[in-house]
């Protein structure tokens, strides 16, 4: 699976990216060390500086021109071919990045409000935040839009 590290400029991207269950290191001040560090460790360089040209020595750089988050997602998806894996839909942290982990309810009884604990069964914690997730009616919603996007990125031929 690709791997990525984004710039100051595409926060919601990466959290969509993430939804995807994508790996993306979101670089709030994007300063060079750190997008070395990126490319080095085979990541593609999501950026909208149409200046990244210097970068493109060190890794693959794949410079988004949509302003709006939904556009930029479906620019990646289809620029880079990527797919909606049901199994790494919601894996990771939308915020830190980390992998969820599946968590019992008990363990969560504090951290979630009483009307979750009673209606939800399954519960996922990120490995470093603490963040607690469950399947509600945000990520079926989430997951409509990927569906959306998907449907309407056409991939270019193969020649």
């Amino acid at each position: 699976m690709q791997r990525f590290v984004a710039d100051r400029m595409l926060g919601k991207l990466a959290k969509w990216l993430r939804v995807f269950g994508y790996d993306v290191v979101y670089l709030r001040q994007a300063a060079d060390e750190e997008i070395v560090g990126g490319l080095s460790e085979g990541r593609i360089f999501l950026t909208r500086n149409r200046r990244a040209g210097p970068w493109q020595h060190l890794g693959k750089v794949f410079v988004i021109h949509a302003n709006e988050p939904r556009k930029q997602l479906r620019e990646v998806v289809q620029g880079l071919r990527l797919a909606m894996i049901d199994a790494e839909l919601f894996s990771r942290c939308l915020g830190c990045n980390c992998l969820l982990e599946t968590v019992s309810r008990e363990d969560v009884r504090a951290d979630v409000p009483d009307y979750i604990y009673q209606t939800q069964d399954q519960f996922h914690r990120c490995c470093d935040c603490g963040k607690v997730y469950w399947s509600g009616s945000h990520s079926e919603k989430m997951r409509q839009q990927l569906e959306e996007i998907l449907a309407n990125t056409a991939y270019p031929d193969d020649r």
